[in-house]
């Protein structure tokens, strides 16, 4: 199977697991991604994949997933199904030769990662880890002022992601099958900071509450191997909320990945507040009104990640480029998630291993 050449024909992707980030997020975003269209989907439900054929979403519709690992005409498998089945529909995925995009956690153990690892170095075929904040507009722009020794050394930071999940299926209540809030919310953050900063988490310490499924919320606090230190705040049962703040010696930049004009940098000169300070990001919000009206049609900021995660992902395809959101990606964010859960259970620092 080659990818064609001629641009008019677009990447065929079939995704296996028809939830609700599937269907709310990812089908509107490959939709709008040039050069890429969903030509099938999998899920093991009758009922929903029923739905979906009824609903005429796509062209084939179908409950098996090894369906779709049969079809030549499709060139990549989107894997969206819980988080313990990731490894092995990957590995059944690259061993049919399509190319692969899964989203996070990559894997829920170590070895799991490594078998996907060692056999993707055995083929050509591009696969994809599903962080989507990495191509958050804002997210990049702090990156390359971070780069740019705009706030100096980077001293602490902060991150936060809460979200309201009152109802969740049942794999989602338990660590074992890929739920806690470590795995769901937490790993996205832990991956930011890997790309934001460009070094690795050293060592954590975590505590968690569980209340009608494991790890419902959490706080950790972590050390870089550069000396930074970094803390978290995680719910699943709050509000709305994702941010992160970073602070170095000659500055700071806050990141509210939800707002259109969510980026503001201070420096040390400057009392948070003050006259000055709102007068600038007024004017930030003025400006970025006329870019919102425009985002805002195809879901704002945070929809626009996914549209552009899905464009490196047919890209890296189509011109045989690297992916920037690998499987070492994957597995080192999981190694930070499961030394965060070690350490809330034994109530000790854990050191994360170098590799």
């Amino acid at each position: 199977m080659t990818v064609h050449d001629d641009e008019t024909i677009p990447v065929s992707i079939g995704i296996v697991g028809c939830g609700r980030v599937t269907t709310s997020i990812h089908l509107p975003a490959i939709r709008s991604v040039p050069g890429a269209e969903v030509v099938a989907l999998a899920d093991a439900n009758p009922a929903v994949i029923n739905n979906m054929a009824a609903r005429s979403l796509v062209q084939k519709c179908v409950t098996d997933y090894r369906a779709l690992l049969d079809d030549s005409t499709i060139d990549a498998i989107g894997i969206c199904v819980p988080a313990r089945f990731h490894a092995d529909v990957a590995l059944d995925a690259l061993d049919a030769g399509k190319h692969v995009f899964v989203e996070k956690p990559l894997a829920l153990t170590p070895r799991d990662c490594d078998r996907l690892i060692n056999r993707a170095a055995d083929t050509s075929r591009k696969v994809m880890v599903g962080f989507n904040m990495r191509w958050h507009r804002l997210a990049r722009q702090a990156r390359s002022m971070i780069e740019e020794g705009l706030i100096g050394k980077l001293e602490v930071m902060n991150s936060v992601r809460t979200s309201c999940s009152n109802a969740v299926p049942d794999w989602r209540k338990q660590r074992n099958t890929g739920g806690s809030v470590f795995l769901e919310m937490a790993i996205h953050h832990f991956d930011l900071w890997r790309f934001m900063l460009g070094d690795e988490v050293k060592e954590i310490n975590a505590l968690s509450r569980s209340g009608s499924w494991e790890d419902e919320s959490a706080v950790v606090t972590a050390r870089l191997r550069g000396g930074a230190l970094a803390s978290g705040a995680f719910a699943e049962r709050s509000n709305q909320n994702n941010r992160i703040e970073l602070f170095g010696r000659s500055g700071s930049i806050s990141v509210a990945f939800y707002q259109f004009d969510g980026l503001k940098i201070s420096d040390t000169s400057k009392v948070p507040g003050s006259v000055q300070e709102r007068s600038k990001n007024m004017k930030n919000f003025i400006k970025e009104i006329p870019r919102a009206l425009v985002g805002s049609k195809r879901g704002g900021e945070w929809q626009r990640s996914y549209i552009e995660q899905f464009k490196h992902f047919v890209q890296a395809i189509r011109t045989d480029k690297p992916i920037e959101c690998g499987l070492q990606d994957g597995k080192r964010a999981l190694a930070i998630a499961l030394a965060a859960m070690q350490s809330t259970d034994t109530g000790s620092k854990v050191s994360i291993a170098q590799e």
